[in-house]
This record gives C-alpha cells, structure tokens and sequence, in this order.
C-alpha cells in the first residue's frame, strides 16, 4: 500500500508512478485521495490472450487500478480509467449506487465520492 508521503519524496513518486505507464489522471487522482489521509494501492493488471494466427501470438493489455481503503483496512472504492474515453470508473461497494463514471476533468468529484463512502467512525 502506499501512503501519503513528506516533502520532496512526492516528485520521486510521480516520476515512479510515470515509469510505470500509470495513466497521468489516475496518478494525480492518487495524490489527491491520499491528501485527504486515505490509503490507497495501485494494482496493474496485465491481460495475455493466445492467438496462434497472427505474428504476435500474446498480445498485452494493461489496465491500472487505484484501491482506497478504510482505517481498518477494508476497500471502500476501486478506480479505473478508461483508455479510449478518458473518464474515471468509480466502484464503490459500500454504498447503494454501486458504479459511477466521473469526467477525467473532475478529479475532485471522485475523491468526494470516496470520502461519502467512508465508513462512518463511532465515538
């Protein structure tokens, strides 16, 4: 899991997550969930299909995934992002709405939408 970090590590960060193909709007979704103090994962996923007529017979899919998770550990919210349409896939198991898309332009829309999925802490 990764955590929000101090500093000038942040840059550090960035240029991992650039070297990784991370797409540049679910990277500074990242930055902008963990400022809030919630913990988050990226989770690449590699999709390998067999075809035995053409010259390359695995071709690669990569899709990435952000992960926020609660204070006890539990996922509240699961990211994606479209290649073609550029929107955010937000999946949120813990609420009744279940999917939503968000415009890549409003980042800020999804992390609202992450912080109302929070459990609710008991005092």
């Amino acid at each position: 899991m990764t955590e929000a970090r101090a500093g000038g590590q942040e840059g550090d960060e960035r240029a991992s997550l650039a070297e990784q193909g991370l797409p540049e709007g679910l990277s500074n979704l990242a930055r902008l969930v963990r400022a809030q103090g919630i913990r988050t994962s990226i989770i690449h996923c590699v999709g390998l299909r067999l075809y035995g007529d053409r010259p390359d017979p695995f071709p690669r899919s990569d899709r990435f995934e952000l992960v926020a998770h609660s204070r006890g550990g539990w996922e509240i919210a699961t990211v994606t992002m479209g290649d073609r349409s550029g929107c955010f896939m937000v999946s949120l198991p813990t609420v009744a709405v279940g999917c939503q898309q968000v415009n890549a332009d409003q980042p800020h829309a999804v992390v609202d939408l992450i912080l109302a999925a929070l459990p609710k802490e008991t005092a």
